[in-house]
């Protein structure tokens, strides 16, 4: 029997087609690495944005502002005790329009860098902390 001249060629193409691909042989089996535990992200400690208003519904929470930026306070509840800042970060500013329905509000300004704590003593008690940083 005659070898054909072509046959040696073939041989080594597909050899080559086979060793491309890079994976394991067909049949087998690669152990997949288990995730590593997840740890909290630098991130997940970061306060947020400040909000468009904030109250007591925030209490316990902190937010991030800059100079200049200003959030609402608002308070729904007409009998609860005045908010104060404490702190030199942020200015609460009355706002004089007074609703019908005994919403009372203040404008919160981030006046320089630093930590200020918004707060009611009434109750319940609620406070937000406001991180002011330059822009």
């Amino acid at each position: 029997m005659a070898v054909r001249p072509w046959l040696p060629t073939l041989v080594l193409v597909a050899a080559l087609t086979g060793c491309a691909g890079g994976g394991p042989p067909p049949g087998t089996t690669t152990p997949v690495p288990e995730p590593a535990p997840s740890e909290p992200s630098p991130a997940a400690t970061v306060a947020a944005p400040v909000p468009w208003f904030i109250g007591p519904t925030e209490d316990g929470r902190a937010f991030e502002m800059t100079i200049g930026q200003t959030t609402t306070l608002r308070l729904t509840d007409p009998q609860a005790a005045e908010p104060e800042a404490i702190g030199t970060a942020v200015l609460l500013i009355p706002v004089t329009n007074v609703t019908a329905a005994g919403v009372r509000e203040w404008e919160v300004r981030g006046v320089e860098p630093g930590t200020a704590v918004v707060r009611s003593t009434g109750e319940p008690p609620w406070e937000v902390t406001l991180t002011v940083a330059a822009e």
